[in-house]
């Protein structure tokens, strides 16, 4: 019994040395830069936002530190 081999060869993948097509490089490169946009201004905001250094000790607990 003879075993076929079902498994794609490298030149039958349409992706193959360049063989892509414009949508899927264009689709790729949208999703690259949409991530680098997203990851900056995410960067952007916290870089620019504050955060309160008030430790609370402006009011009382009712507990005694030693």
């Amino acid at each position: 019994m003879k075993m076929k081999n079902l498994e794609p060869m490298l030149d039958t993948i349409e992706d193959y040395n360049g063989q892509e097509s414009k949508e899927k490089r264009m689709t790729v490169w949208i999703v690259i830069l949409s991530g680098l946009l997203v990851g900056t201004v995410y960067g952007i905001i916290n870089a620019n936002s504050s955060v309160s250094d008030d430790l609370g000790g402006s009011h009382t607990t009712g507990m005694y530190k030693h």
